[in-house]
């Protein structure tokens, strides 16, 4: 083995995660590709460890401040082929290594917009996890089902399966806040805005509300950036659902609150992660202004979030159709434009066919939205 723990030394590998913990993901992942390649090198003995390795440099990869999923999702697949080596399936930590490996891969997976195999990720990693609960219980975490339960719950709302998303979400809260209340505030919050998405989707407006405004003041009391980042989303689903119950200056109000979260963390955005964190503030927004009647302003905030989309749905297409088809509408709606109109439809039709129930309100209105300018 690379690392021998009878040795007075330090574990490489804790080393990286140090590194990782402080932020220094570059550096991180320098050391885990060395302990990878030496790992690699030592064919069934290293076996079991370059599974682990393999599954740090993929969390890295995806949470980096600027991730790369697709690179993640690589290294998974690598991490996979060796899980599923004899060496490994044969060994004790078969179970808790494929546990963290379906799990992960289910994380990049929905990440990526492939909302059906982060689904069937999930569902192998829940199948380990309950093995686990019952031969080896004391490996387990308290929380450790709540994450394959909120990506469930994720995955099933991305697939249009909204009510059937509610009750993994429900059920993944409940078991935080009974095992370890305040412990996980990021994945509180998450929690709490998924099931508010869901929520106002299935139309049950107070609901959402109730949700989305736990959400806000949960990530209001915390610093970090993810946490902000999660505030700025929570903000930014709260004005969609203020928007539909015609709570528009709210609604105004919330969008711009998210947007001043986002520019007191990055300034005006330069990398690719920083634009791609505008886009939903800036189709919220023209939502917004054009149900206020503001056809030009809410033109100007859709075609600042049309270039962001275009450039992300480059590298993460199934990720942002549903975002993308939005903003052509909006655009349709606020200039009349057919060409936009047909655009919207031609897509909202297509994830309306493959998610039902998901898109079914944008879609209504860009048929109708395509008739009648068809008409005029």
């Amino acid at each position: 083995m690379v690392w021998d723990p009878g040795r007075v030394q330090q574990d490489p590998l804790t080393s990286a995660q140090r590194l990782a913990s402080l932020g220094d993901h570059a550096g991180a992942l320098r050391l885990a590709r060395e302990l990878e390649a030496q790992y690699a090198l030592e064919g069934d003995d290293g076996a079991t460890m370059l599974v682990w390795v393999r599954l740090f440099m993929a969390r890295w990869l995806a949470v980096q401040q600027e991730p790369d999923r697709p690179a993640a999702l690589t290294v998974l697949d690598a991490a996979e082929t060796a899980w599923r080596s004899p060496a490994v399936q044969g060994s004790e930590l078969v179970h808790v290594l494929g546990a963290e490996l379906m799990s992960l891969r289910s994380f990049v997976l929905r990440q990526l917009g492939h909302a059906a195999a982060s689904l069937a990720a999930v569902e192998q990693a829940l199948e380990l996890f309950t093995e686990l609960e019952q031969t080896a219980p004391e490996v387990l975490s308290a929380v450790g089902r709540v994450p394959l339960l909120l990506n469930r719950g994720a995955a099933l709302a991305d697939l249009g399966r909204t009510a059937e998303s509610l009750a993994p979400l429900a059920q993944a809260l409940d078991v935080l806040r009974a095992t370890a209340p305040g412990s996980h505030r990021e994945i509180e919050i998450e929690l709490l805005v998924l099931q508010g998405t869901s929520l106002t989707l299935l139309g049950r407006f107070a609901d959402a509300e109730a949700a989305e405004a736990e959400a806000i003041a949960l990530a209001r009391t915390e610093t970090d950036r993810p946490a902000r980042h999660l505030l700025a989303t929570a903000l930014t689903n709260h004005a969609t659902t203020l928007t539909r119950t015609r709570r528009l200056d709210e609604a105004l109000a919330a969008v711009g609150e998210a947007m001043s979260v986002l520019r007191a963390l990055d300034g005006e955005p330069v990398t690719a992660a920083q634009r791609r964190r505008w886009a939903m503030p800036l189709s919220t927004e023209a939502e917004v202004l054009l149900a206020q009647g503001r056809r030009a302003d809410a033109a100007r905030s859709a075609r600042r979030a049309e270039p962001i989309l275009r450039e992300y749905a480059e590298h993460a297409p199934m990720l942002v159709a549903g975002s993308l088809a939005n903003v052509c509408l909006l655009i349709g709606e606020a200039e009349d434009d057919p060409v936009y109109a047909a655009e919207a439809f031609e897509r909202l039709n297509t994830l309306n066919d493959l998610f039902p129930g998901r898109y079914e309100y944008w879609w209504r209105r860009a048929g109708e939205l395509v008739a009648r300018l068809r008409a005029s």
